[in-house]
């Protein structure tokens, strides 16, 4: 039992920000975002703006917008910019011709049972990572009429 109190008490270590990485100033927050993108209906063909302003006080590093099943994917680095603490990603994408509209997914619940969904809307990411390698993903939605 005392092995298990030991690796518990090392994963609070390990896992918890430390009163000194507080007191020294030291930097565990991840950036914060805005989508700024002002509809997210589209049709098949369509180009579309996206626009997201992303902040963090440390300063950001790097922008990497993606979405696999489009085969979208932009990076900018920040650091020519002097990383800025505050930064406005702008893409403009072309909505495949054979985007779907509508299709199923299997979604795994905490109690372990598998459901099937009806998914409507597709989830294109952008991975902001600020000068301490904090990363947040940020979801843009869109919906394909």
């Amino acid at each position: 039992m005392e092995f298990y109190s030991d690796v518990l008490f090392c994963l609070r270590v390990v896992a918890c920000e430390s009163s000194e990485d507080i007191s020294n100033k030291l930097d565990h927050e991840v950036p914060s975002y805005k989508v700024l993108t002002d509809s997210l209906l589209v049709r098949r063909g369509q180009k579309a703006d996206i626009r997201v302003e992303v902040s963090d006080n440390a300063g950001l590093n790097k922008l990497v917008f993606s979405y696999s099943n489009w085969s979208l994917r932009e990076s900018v680095s920040l650091s020519d910019q002097n990383y800025p603490k505050t930064y406005t990603f702008t893409t403009t994408i072309t909505v495949p011709d054979d985007a779907l509209t509508e299709w199923s997914e299997d979604k795994i619940l905490n109690n372990g049972t598998t459901v099937k969904i009806t998914q409507h809307f597709h989830k294109l990411n952008l991975e902001a990572s600020d000068i301490n390698m904090n990363v947040r993903n940020i979801p843009v939605y869109l919906q394909v009429q």
